[in-house]
């Protein structure tokens, strides 16, 4: 990735992606009374904001885990195999660091 690049840039490339997310723009509009119903409906879109809203964790290994899907999904990856690959990653951070203090 170019080392110029600025959180301005990314967020201008995350909405041009996201925006073709099925039910993104849904989503995003929701009221909340129809929010639980849209979420179920699309859950690749309630993927991508939880992803791009948790970019920044206190703890390193966490934070690398989910930068990587974020980058993932603004490459343009089946956001599916994004989800498979997070979900794997962070349980086996989980199990590595069950027991940790």
């Amino acid at each position: 990735m170019d080392k110029n690049i600025t959180m301005q840039d990314l967020r201008s490339k995350e909405e041009a992606v996201f925006s073709m997310i099925p039910g993104m723009n849904e989503l995003l509009q929701a009221a909340p009374a129809e929010k639980a119903k849209i979420e179920a409906k699309y859950p690749d879109a309630v993927f991508a904001v939880v992803i791009a809203s948790s970019l920044f964790n206190h703890n390193r290994e966490l934070s690398e885990i989910t930068q990587k899907a974020y980058f993932s999904i603004l490459n343009g990856e089946n956001i599916a195999s994004v989800r498979f690959a997070y979900d794997k990653a962070t349980d086996e951070y989980w199990k590595r660091h069950m027991w940790d203090d």
